[in-house]
């Protein structure tokens, strides 16, 4: 698997400072939670919060599924920002009602991308905690 290098930063009075470059694979990550338990976010474009409230892991039921900016695939859709394979393993964040049911916001360990899938499309039926 390829390592990928994720910048964590704080933002303090305007000013960006960078805390610490941190560079694993996937495997390395095992069941750590990648991403600070404070990093919680709103996706503008969707206008849905999130934060990392339940935290586990697990994968999509099969490849090129697509990873959305909101819950909505559907007028007006939300944003496509990538996509996630069978292969990739996802960190489960939190899950929210969306279009056709409900939607998990999830992590992609492998690309770094992150976003929401329908709970229908993910093994287990995603996230267990409602954002």
């Amino acid at each position: 698997m390829k390592p990928f290098a994720r910048k964590i930063a704080a933002i303090a009075g305007g000013t960006m400072l960078v805390l610490a470059t941190v560079g694993f694979s996937a495997a390395q990550a095992g069941a750590e939670t990648v991403r600070p338990a404070g990093d919680v976010g709103v996706q503008s474009n969707c206008n849905h919060s999130w934060g990392i409230y339940d935290g586990s892991y697990g994968g999509t039921t099969g490849n090129g599924v697509n990873i959305r900016t909101g819950p909505h695939n559907s007028s007006p859709a939300c944003t496509i920002v990538g996509q996630a394979q069978a292969s990739h393993t996802l960190q489960y964040d939190c899950w929210d009602s969306g279009t056709g049911g409900t939607w998990s916001h999830i992590y992609d360990v492998n690309t770094g991308v992150q976003g929401w899938i329908k709970d229908s499309l993910l093994i287990g039926n995603g996230a267990s905690v409602h954002c």
